[in-house]
């Protein structure tokens, strides 16, 4: 099992880059409001009121967030509130301190009217930018969230629906609500333009661009006495299971040979194979049934645009709530795992990815051609001819976006390897031989 303890000095650190987080997105949002394009979902009613009304827009954002905790502990119910209650409770701090940062960014920013739609364009983007590296700082910090996240949290279990769904419903409700609110205050629409639009699509994906280079910030957090301890049970647990061969991972295009090539590495050097066989061990990891793993196997469900757009970016990933997430991290949880039990060949599940930092481990990738691929496909596993080239395609495709989804990698990169074969034009034999000399030459 795997316990987190944090000491008083990483707390201290993690809350510092939680309140820069809140003050980058204030900003953001102020940025966005200002380029008068528009301003993004959770803050348009605020806005809508803050212009026909004496309160600033900051106040009422703090009015909304102090619905918002009702109508959590409406949800939650007593026993809820009871054991949520330090959750309900930082949010109070949290929503005062990010309505005064809206307030004050948009003094800031008070000088800013673009007239030039170019500008206005390039003022949402910017906004954007920042709101994605503040929610992306927030995920850092581990600490808490605002009180739009907790409620789409609560009432993504409550309703047992995917956070999602959830928050599309939720912005789309709040845009509706503020369209009303000016129509009946102005007599016209403001605050909701394409900029809102701009900002609910983009927003996700920049978050996704943004984190992998913010591990500066996770080192920094962690106190150093911390990180010593770590280090030393990992160098124990390292010599007490110190592999005679390492682990092999390998990353396939459907069609190259993959699994068979991997299972003669195995039997060449003697250590178990795991392909298909993780299906199961997933299954009782995760608490899924397995047909339910083989279903989203390396795959997702919708297109790559629209599980960037609805992705849940406010929490760590092992605390989404979408089912694929936890399928992805109880199969990381079970690499990890055969891993740590000593040498064997993995094959897919961007294995190379969740043992990237394991240093007793060799990463492969095997592509093919195009009409080599398919004619495996179509000779080994049955696909019509008629069909092969679109089929294998689309597997493909399915797996590049699987992989970049999770890893923010390319699939395929020679970088991300240690070596990467080309199966249509070397034996498999002559493969097995090369990583078998890899191996030994290692020793």
């Amino acid at each position: 099992m795997d316990i987190e303890v944090r000491s008083k000095k990483e707390i201290i650190r993690r809350y510092i880059v939680f309140g820069i987080s809140l003050f980058v997105m204030a900003f953001g949002v102020s940025l966005v409001t200002r380029s008068l394009m528009g301003t993004s979902p959770i803050s348009s009613i605020p806005y809508v009121w803050s212009l026909n009304t004496a309160l600033s827009m900051g106040t009422y954002i703090i009015i909304l967030n102090a619905l918002l905790i009702l109508a959590q502990v409406l949800m939650l119910g007593v026993k809820g509130v009871r054991q949520r209650k330090i959750e309900l409770l930082m949010q109070i701090p949290v929503s005062l301190l990010f309505g005064v940062f809206i307030d004050i960014t948009m003094y800031i920013l008070s000088f800013w009217h673009p007239d030039e739609y170019i500008l206005q364009f390039i003022s949402c983007i910017a906004g954007s930018g920042f709101m994605a590296l503040g929610i992306a700082l927030e995920v850092v910090a581990d600490v808490s969230m605002n009180s739009g996240e907790y409620v789409l949290h609560i009432a993504s279990q409550k309703l047992k629906k995917e956070f999602g769904m959830m928050k599309i419903m939720f912005d789309v409700t709040l845009l509706l609500i503020a369209v009303g609110c000016s129509w009946i205050f102005a007599g016209r629409i403001d605050g909701v333009r394409e900029g809102t639009v701009i900002v609910a699509v983009l927003t996700g994906p920049l978050v996704r661009l943004i984190r992998p280079y913010l591990e500066f910030v996770s080192k920094w957090e962690k106190a150093p006495s911390d990180s010593c301890a770590i280090k030393v049970c990992m160098e124990d647990d390292a010599e007490e299971h110190s592999p005679k061969y390492p682990v092999i991972t390998i990353g396939r295009e459907y069609g190259s040979g993959g699994h068979e090539i991997g299972e003669m590495i195995a039997r060449e050097l003697g250590i178990p194979f795991y392909d298909n066989a993780m299906m199961e061990m997933v299954a009782k990891e995760s608490g899924f049934s397995e047909q339910t793993v083989r279903d989203y196997d390396q795959r997702l469900p919708h297109s790559l645009l629209y599980e960037m757009i609805v992705h849940d970016y406010t929490v760590p990933l092992e605390r989404s709530m979408s089912k694929k997430d936890a399928l992805f991290v109880a199969q990381s949880r079970v690499i990890r795992r055969l891993a740590a039990d000593g040498p064997c060949v993995i094959v897919g599940r961007c294995s190379d990815y969740v043992l990237r930092d394991n240093p007793d481990c060799i990463h492969l990738f095997l592509y093919a051609s195009s009409e080599y691929k398919e004619h495996r496909a179509e000779k080994y596993y049955g696909i019509p001819q008629n069909q092969v080239a679109a089929y294998v395609s689309q597997i493909d495709s399915t797996r590049r976006e699987h992989y970049a989804y999770y890893t923010g990698r390319i699939w395929g990169d020679s970088h991300n390897y240690h070596a990467v074969f080309d199966t249509s034009r070397l034996s498999a034999e002559a493969i097995v031989r090369a990583v078998t000399a890899m191996v030994t030459a290692g020793r």
